[in-house]
């Protein structure tokens, strides 16, 4: 079951970007209907630039997600890895980058449901203080000038709740 988890001071989260908090919880897996929990998720909430006022955004980034080629291959998204060209230079491997890419964002937004129904009720509280109603996937979330940090930009009502970097790491059970 989820550990035992103490009231998060969210002002200090937010006063100070050294204040973080790590929560571990056990997960169901996904992908395959059984009845083991063999997938840990563990949660980071962190305050992001806490001496620029310009980075105004709640990002969501996620890391240990299994690629398409690293299912089983009967599993109905399982699909092998394309190979490399150049982008427009073959548009038949074109389409099935695309196609990779996008089965990639249903295997992150599958994990990232199962996560937020077995969040604790502290990270879901935190969620619903900040007005988050939605996310949506962004290669430059992290650094609008180049696409090296993807990640979910957390869409949220409340303004005063700004600038927290989530991470979500992923890890299968041995």
């Amino acid at each position: 079951m989820n550990e035992t988890i103490d009231k998060i001071d969210w002002n200090a989260l937010y006063s100070s970007g050294r204040h973080n908090k790590d929560f571990t919880f056990d997960m169901f897996d996904p992908l395959y209907a059984d009845d083991k929990q063999c997938w840990t998720a563990t949660v980071n909430f962190r305050a992001r630039y806490s001496e620029r006022n310009s980075a105004k955004k709640n990002i969501l980034f996620r890391g240990g997600v299994p690629a398409p080629d690293e299912l089983k291959p009967d599993h109905r998204w399982y699909m092998a890895k394309p190979e490399h060209s150049v982008k427009g230079a073959d548009r038949d491997n074109d389409k099935l980058w695309r196609k990779f890419n996008r089965t990639e964002l249903k295997l992150d937004e599958t994990f990232l449901h199962a996560f937020f129904n077995v969040a604790s009720f502290e990270i879901q509280s935190f969620l619903i203080e900040a007005g988050w109603y939605g996310m949506k996937f962004s290669m430059r979330a992290g650094c609008s000038m180049c696409p090296c940090s993807p990640g979910y930009n957390l869409k949220s009502a409340n303004a005063c709740i700004m600038n927290t970097a989530i991470d979500v790491t992923f890890k299968k059970k041995p």
